[in-house]
């Protein structure tokens, strides 16, 4: 918000280039977020705080002179005093628009429409569902503001604490591995157009971490910001490290369902530090060109997340082309559906560094990603409070721009034991026919950590598969829960209950959702449309229309309410029905 401020650049430069602190480049950057923090804060205390009573102070300005207008004419000077009193009104509503648009979280709205009484509802709403005033942790209760803090910190402190059991190493596994062009590329060094673009790449109002930047802070002040952090890159290219302050996380807890009570019901997100995430930018936009680049090589062609040229969009068509050929054929199939328990929170570092050796990815890169994983430092944020920081020895944060490659990357190995598992004879797929006889087998699909799986009604098949996952979760530290994963009968079943209960999980069926998305839907169903419109109601529900202005109402629609139908309708055909609603 204040960098809208009139004057706020050349203040900026003025204390970026005012202090004086010597050591390493990441420790200067380091001091100077600090040193800029705090005299932020003091400007901001004395001359710019407190924008509603600033607002009003301007609003009783513009009342003075059209109350005095009324008793007289003005004079040349009290035209242009009033015509300020205006301007200075003006100014201080749009700051208080934004500040509650930035609060709000709306990021597809803008700001400027006079929609500030929507924005401070929906900062509200956030701050009211995202409260935690009692929660459950291992069965027992948690109410006081204290013990809820301590618990919730000692929670995370195990879960991302490595319990040191030994692990069976990967490196019997043979992976295709990368050319040593591909692998050189991520290793060159960084220059100034791919640091600026990656810093443009990134969303400017998303919430700061510890440093208390935002990435708007840095687009803004590039130009006399730039020379300050190209050391910073260079630094890191050559030794391969920084200094760990710059990698502390605020985690926060973000409720997954209305109602939230245990631990369990929230999704912990990472926010990184600005400077963090910028590099882990970079970093993470190389290894997106190498991962597309070499689809189907490095990256199975199962997996549909974080690969250029692949969407959420191919699983979904993939699978329900593999219902309807198991069904057509009149044959027998069993999907499953697998959840991953706390899937980025346990993965081991060790095992995903070896599997990056295995795939030929060089000394320096894999140097990098160990000290970019291994050196964060985590406080959690428990309704807005930070209890004290603590590290980690496993995990990958959701919120870093790294982790979503770096876990498809892992899942790799789950791609290659299904593989070994296929070609052995211990599971057997799903064969689409198409015009070829032959057809495509498909034994599993993914999506990140959304995980599919086809094979026979077999009690040996869903044992072998047992064993596999037992495998997978000794090597990568990542669990199936089975309480959350489901069998679902492709066909006509017989023993499905008894196969469930021996696997360990619940029994699904037909038509469910993957991805969001209907899967094995009937063809022309009407009640595919039931998860879109209670998406639509919900969605209206949140956003309180009546504090929308028309052209906010119009944006509502154009971004956002209108994609999701249409995304829906793409994956499976549709009959209309209009009711009274």
């Amino acid at each position: 918000m204040w960098l809208k401020v009139e004057g706020i650049k050349d203040l900026l430069k003025s204390l970026w280039e005012g202090g004086s602190f010597s050591g390493s480049p990441s420790f200067i950057l380091a001091e100077k977020l600090k040193f800029l923090k705090a005299k932020l804060k003091e400007w901001n205390k004395n001359s710019f705080g407190r924008v509603e009573y600033r607002k009003n102070l301007a609003l009783e300005q513009v009342e003075f002179w059209d109350a005095k207008e009324k008793t007289g004419r003005l004079t040349m000077e009290e035209l242009e005093a009033r015509k300020e009193a205006r301007e200075d009104y003006k100014n201080w509503v749009l700051l208080e628009e934004i500040t509650w648009r930035q609060k709000s979280r709306e990021v597809w709205l803008e700001e400027g429409d006079r929609n500030t009484g929507f924005f401070h509802k929906m900062a509200n709403a956030h701050r009211r569902r995202n409260n935690v005033d009692r929660i459950k942790i291992n069965g027992a209760w948690l109410t006081e503001e204290n013990g809820i803090r301590e618990g919730i910190a000692n929670a995370f402190r195990l879960l991302l604490s490595n319990p040191g059991d030994w692990r069976p190493s990967v490196s019997g596994l043979q992976f295709d591995t990368l050319e040593s062009l591909d692998a050189s590329a991520l290793e060159i060094p960084f220059t100034e157009e791919e640091v600026f673009n990656a810093l443009l790449g990134c969303n400017g109002d998303k919430a700061p971490g510890p440093d208390g930047f935002s990435m708007a802070f840095w687009q803004f002040a590039w130009d006399f910001v730039k020379a300050d952090v190209m050391c910073f890159f260079k630094e890191f290219y050559d030794n391969g490290k920084f200094v760990k302050s710059l990698n502390a996380t605020f985690m926060v807890l973000i409720p997954k369902k209305a109602g939230a009570e245990d631990l369990g019901d929230y999704r912990p997100i990472s926010l990184v530090g600005s400077l963090y995430k910028w590099l882990a930018k970079v970093l993470a936009n190389r290894l997106k060109k190498v991962v597309g680049k070499v689809v189907g090589k490095v990256v199975s062609k199962a997996q549909a997340a974080f690969v250029e040229g692949r969407q959420i969009l191919d699983a979904v068509l993939i699978a329900n082309e593999a219902i309807d050929s198991t069904l057509k054929n009149n044959e027998r199939g069993i999907l499953c559906k697998l959840d991953i328990e706390k899937a980025y929170d346990k993965v081991d570092w060790t095992f995903i560094l070896t599997v990056m050796q295995k795939m030929g990815f060089g000394e320096k890169w894999i140097r990098w990603i160990r000290w970019c994983i291994s050196t964060a430092s985590f406080s959690i944020l428990v309704n807005g409070t930070p209890t004290g920081f603590f590290q980690s020895s496993r995990g990958l944060r959701q919120g870093d721009p790294l982790s979503s490659y770096l876990f498809v990357i892992a899942m790799e190995v789950f791609s290659v034991f299904l593989k070994r598992a296929v070609e052995g004879g211990f599971l057997s797929g799903c064969r689409v026919k198409g015009r070829r006889e032959e057809g495509v087998l498909i034994s599993h699909l993914l999506f990140a950590d959304d995980t599919l799986v086809f094979c026979n009604p077999s009690q040996d098949h869903l044992t072998y598969l047992s064993w596999l996952l037992m495998w997978f979760e000794a090597v990568s530290g990542l669990r199936i829960n089975l309480e959350k994963s489901e069998l679902i009968p492709v066909g006509r079943v017989e023993n499905m209950d008894e196969l469930a209960w021996d696997f360990g999980c619940r029994v699904g069926s037909l038509p469910t959702t993957y991805l969001g998305m209907p899967l094995g839907a009937p063809f022309k169903s009407i009640t595919v449309w039931d998860g879109v419109e209670e998406r639509f109601r919900r969605r209206l529900s949140l956003w309180k229309r009546q504090y929308l202005s028309k052209g906010g109402r119009a944006t509502l629609i154009r971004s956002t309410l209108s994609n999701l139908p249409f995304i829906s309708c793409l994956c499976c055909a549709y009959q209309v029905q209009l009711d009274g609603d």
